[in-house]
């Protein structure tokens, strides 16, 4: 016969393990990123799935870029054919009706970001990409955040987070690598020679985006 306390104790468990599977599906939402197509625009469900994970060794990638990605947190390399090839130009017009090219950033590192505003691991990045441009100047580093979304949808998006950092709706084509992505977010670190020095997929954190820009 189960007592008072065996059945409180029972019930506690049952809780506290609910509790953690409610943490680990909260967690895996929030990183794991999501699918490339509008939840609004495709019957399949927004999230993607874990990207495949790739051992740093079997990248072309110099040791210290390695290292970086052996600590890796809940992001995975990808399209890694076009590291080391130059990338090529594109012209796009941010929020504000500037128009920007590629090209025009030759000399600095930039970070292409592909998000969108429904995606709620890309809303989680968003404070670290901030923290980001606070701590590498203009002059250094060029951050294009690109959404396909209408002007106004991003724009709002943009106002609501006080985003520091260049914000773009194209909802045009973009040329391979950059049209070749399966999920968001996706950071493309492009080097001042405009060669590619990798392609992220998955919420990246302050540190880690900074030690990829800094990296040889």
């Amino acid at each position: 016969m189960i007592n008072g306390e065996d059945m409180v104790l029972s019930s506690l468990i049952r809780k506290i393990s609910f509790g953690f599977l409610i943490f680990f599906l909260l967690t895996f939402v929030i990183f794991a990123g999501c699918r490339k197509s509008s939840p609004e625009k495709s019957s399949e469900s927004a999230q993607s799935p874990p990207p495949r994970r790739v051992s740093a060794a079997n990248l072309s990638v110099s040791k210290e870029l390695e290292d970086i990605i052996s600590r890796r947190g809940s992001w995975e390399p990808i399209l890694m054919n076009f590291y080391g090839k130059e990338m090529p130009n594109f012209k796009v017009k941010d929020i504000t009706g500037k128009t920007h090219n590629l090209s025009d950033y030759r000399g600095k590192n930039v970070l292409v970001v592909m998000w969108a505003t429904w995606c709620q691991p890309c809303v989680q990045e968003i404070p670290h990409l901030k923290a980001l441009r606070e701590i590498m100047p203009p002059d250094k580093l060029a951050i294009l955040a690109i959404s396909n979304e209408p002007a106004d949808v991003v724009k709002a998006m943009a106002e609501k987070e006080n985003i520091n950092y260049t914000v773009i709706s194209h909802q045009g084509s973009l040329p391979e690598p950059f049209s070749s992505i399966r999920g968001y977010p996706s950071g493309f670190f492009v080097k001042p020679d405009g060669t590619l020095k990798l392609v992220s997929e998955g919420t990246m954190r302050l540190g880690e985006t900074k030690s990829i820009i800094l990296a040889e």
